[in-house]
């Protein structure tokens, strides 16, 4: 019965462990999508020959 407890206890902090890390990860791609958008619109101002 104690293993069972401690096994349960393991999976629930492996469990907010990887929620946090899920959480992470979601913010991780929303800023490469802003710096990958912010890239693009770099780019067409460059081939249109605008100047910062």
């Amino acid at each position: 019965m104690e293993q069972s407890q401690e096994l349960i206890g393991i999976l629930q902090a492996i469990s907010i462990v990887a929620k946090s890390l899920a959480a992470k990860l979601v913010q991780i791609e929303k800023e490469v999508e802003a710096y990958e958008a912010a890239k693009a619109a770099h780019d067409r101002k460059m081939k249109k020959g605008w100047r910062r």
